[in-house]
């Protein structure tokens, strides 16, 4: 099996808008499991099942959710998170394993009762944003919210970065207010680390995600947020191991060296990484 021409069926899906795209998708879907239903097996022979889909190098395949929510009904709160994850960003519903990531290890570390706030530095449209949201207002705590809400600071355009383009400033700060709300959350806009009050560095965290994109900024943030972060505390690194931004490997490792934390991979779109803190 070959992979689509760049001229056929999957370039004119490219070119439809984003809702376009999703609707699409759902119909390909509904397709797919109904014709694997009819059959009484689930559609493995399907050019978007592996390993079909691996050989020919598409962008997507059907795979399965995780038995915990499906079967056990473990996590009663996705379907709701879901609703937020994709809203005003529908290239997350490409992105459910990520989704399952931050929902269970968040479970995780309230579960095991480490101390401490949730954080974000780099917030963008606020879909990962309100995921903490629920859970820290679940759990009864405060989720701060670092982000500059208009896209990247030129100031970070250097070293690595320094032939980046500007990104990412097609959201605002009363969008994200909107979708995350206000109950147990703080915003805190502005250029990070300059944007850190007086006080902050006496607060103390048990889950930080770093979602920035460059070299700086994660920089900046491995550095104020790790050693505020408790022992057993969890800290998440978009975009580790996706090679496209390579600064951000480059600083967590740069940080890391010497120390026992070692990031672990997952298998989302963009290489999320997880960095739990050894104990005291």
């Amino acid at each position: 099996m070959t992979a689509p021409p760049a001229d056929g069926r999957w370039a004119r899906f490219l070119r439809k808008p984003p809702q376009e795209q999703a609707a699409a998708l759902r119909a390909t879907l509904r397709h797919l499991l109904r014709g694997g239903r009819a059959r009484g097996e689930f559609p493995l022979g399907h050019r978007w099942a592996a390993p079909a889909a691996l050989r020919a190098g598409l962008p997507f395949c059907l795979t399965a959710r995780p038995e915990a929510d499906v079967q056990h009904h473990a996590l009663p709160e996705f379907a709701a998170l879901g609703e937020v994850w994709v809203r005003r960003n529908l290239r997350n519903a490409e992105d459910l394993p990520r989704l399952y990531a931050l929902a269970l290890n968040i479970r995780a570390v309230l579960a095991e009762g480490i101390a401490g706030d949730f954080a974000e530095l780099g917030v963008y449209r606020g879909n990962s944003a309100a995921v903490l949201a629920q859970y820290a207002r679940g759990a009864g705590r405060e989720v701060l919210l670092f982000d500059t809400f208009t896209g990247f600071d030129r100031r970070d355009f250097a070293g690595p970065d320094r032939d980046r383009a500007m990104e990412f400033a097609d959201t605002s700060l009363d969008a994200v207010r909107e979708l995350v709300g206000e109950a147990n959350v703080h915003y805190v806009p502005g250029y990070f680390p300059d944007s850190l009050a007086p006080g902050m560095d006496a607060r103390r965290f048990s889950l930080v995600h770093l979602d920035c994109d460059l070299y700086e900024p994660i920089r900046a943030g491995m550095a104020f947020f790790f050693p505020r972060l408790a022992p057993g505390g969890l800290m998440i690194v978009h975009d580790y191991a996706g090679i496209y931004w390579d600064g951000v490997k480059q600083a967590v490792d740069e940080f890391l060296a010497g120390r026992p934390e070692r990031p672990v991979l997952l298998p989302d779109r963009s290489g999320t990484a997880m960095i739990r803190k050894a104990a005291a």
